[in-house]
């Protein structure tokens, strides 16, 4: 096991296609800041600040210093880089879940907790599911 970046910043498309040959468990994480979701500008990291822009989160030295990346956009990352999205969903959910030692998440079965996200052909977010329930979304105001 091993995890990776895919937010094609943190790691280019070619290391991610090499990792996948040497780690047969690779699993994405998202390093993910205050400033994912959020529109380019000024955001804290800790006690630093950090510049949201070109996809990446910055220090005052251009310095990257974390992602804006979501679980979403890693699994469109893998797949517009040519993963397979059957091998794909495995690098965002069951491959984690393995590590983590969790036998009932990351993975549609009779007994799991039936967390799934559903995507438009498109790839775009469409509807969420907690533990079988439908979740709408959350909007600041």
């Amino acid at each position: 096991y091993a995890e990776i970046i895919p937010d094609l910043l943190h790691v280019h498309p070619g290391a991610i296609r090499a990792a996948r040959r040497g780690i047969p468990k690779l699993y994405c994480v998202t390093d993910s800041t205050s400033g994912a979701g959020m529109p380019d500008g000024t955001y804290h990291l800790g006690s630093q600040t950090v510049t949201k822009c070109l996809g990446g989160v910055r220090l005052a030295d251009g310095t990257l210093a974390g992602s804006v990346l979501t679980m979403d956009q890693a699994f469109r990352n893998l797949v517009a880089i040519g993963i397979p999205m059957h091998e794909a969903i495995r690098h965002v959910s069951t491959n984690a879940a393995d590590y983590l030692g969790e036998s009932e998440r990351g993975r549609l079965q009779c007994g799991a907790y039936a967390d799934i996200v559903v995507m438009s052909p498109e790839l775009q977010l469409t509807q969420v599911f907690v533990e079988g329930e439908s979740i709408e979304p959350q909007h600041d105001h």
